[in-house]
């Protein structure tokens, strides 16, 4: 599940609904949102499916539309500035994407046809995906969906510019893949920021407390972990909880502590294995 390519060239709807879900902390398979939006090798997924598929996930999607690029730009960004994730059909009307976020002109669109999945675009980019035009009839338009979600979000994700561009990275590859293994485990180590939160320390500064030792614990009584590999599993946790907004109470720093531990303990003995004890 999460960021990664398409198999085939008719399931991008129900990939780009997945994409836009991810950003409000709901997680589905494209295969089953595919099922219910009635995606089909020969002609795809409709606008129609996939309003079915948000209903069933309990959003709705808003149509929003334009004959300029001005115009339709205006639209998402107001849309994109509430933290609504919005999917789009281009080329002609043959594929569907989802844009997350526009900050300083640029436009952040998860695309499930280009093997790098994340990309930034341009205004001018955009608007060449964008633009469907029919000669015959002489129409041209920019058509959108914002996804709103009938249910109140606790864990809206904030990808800006930088973000972005760090989960482009080849090393972070891993992360994206297994994007939602990662939300989860840190979710259920860490709170989403409210209005009314206090006494909280953030996800930066719990590592910036324990990182070490819990490292150096985890590394050492196993024996085969390397440092550098349960560091790059502490920062995917970091990424994510910023993404999300996760804080950690105070109250349960220790408890954070306990957990974050034996998540290493698992990964370590589930990808090195280990010899029983205390037999």
């Amino acid at each position: 599940m999460s960021f990664y390519p398409q198999p085939n060239k008719y399931q991008c709807g129900p990939f780009a609904l997945k994409y836009a879900l991810v950003m409000l902390g709901v997680f589905k398979n494209e295969n089953q949102i595919g099922i219910i939006a009635g995606s089909t090798w020969w002609a795809g997924t409709d606008e129609i499916g996939l309003s079915r598929a948000a209903r069933r996930f309990n959003c709705k999607l808003v149509h929003f539309h334009s004959t300029t690029a001005v115009k339709s730009r205006q639209l998402l960004s107001a849309y994109l500035r509430k933290g609504i994730p919005c999917l789009l059909s281009v080329h002609n009307w043959e594929h569907w994407i989802t844009v997350i976020n526009c900050s300083r002109g640029n436009y952040i669109m998860i695309d499930s046809g280009r093997d790098t999945v994340v990309n930034i675009i341009n205004p001018q980019q955009l608007n060449k995906l964008w633009r469907y035009h029919d000669e015959e009839g002489g129409i041209t338009s920019y058509d959108g969906y914002a996804l709103i979600p009938k249910f109140k979000v606790h864990t809206r994700a904030k990808m800006d510019l930088k973000k972005a561009h760090e989960l482009m990275f080849e090393s972070n590859k891993n992360l994206a893949s297994r994007w939602n293994e990662y939300f989860n485990d840190v979710l259920n180590i860490s709170k989403p920021r409210t209005a009314l939160s206090t006494n909280y320390i953030t996800f930066r500064e719990f590592l910036r407390r324990n990182q070490k030792n819990i490292v150096k614990k985890v590394a050492n009584w196993h024996g085969d972990p390397t440092y550098a590999e349960l560091i790059k599993i502490l920062n995917n946790m970091k990424f994510i909880a910023e993404v999300y907004d996760l804080i950690i109470p105070i109250a349960d720093e220790k408890k954070a502590l306990i957990d974050v531990t034996a998540i290493l303990t698992i990964y370590s003995c589930g990808k090195y294995g280990m010899d029983s004890i205390y037999e």
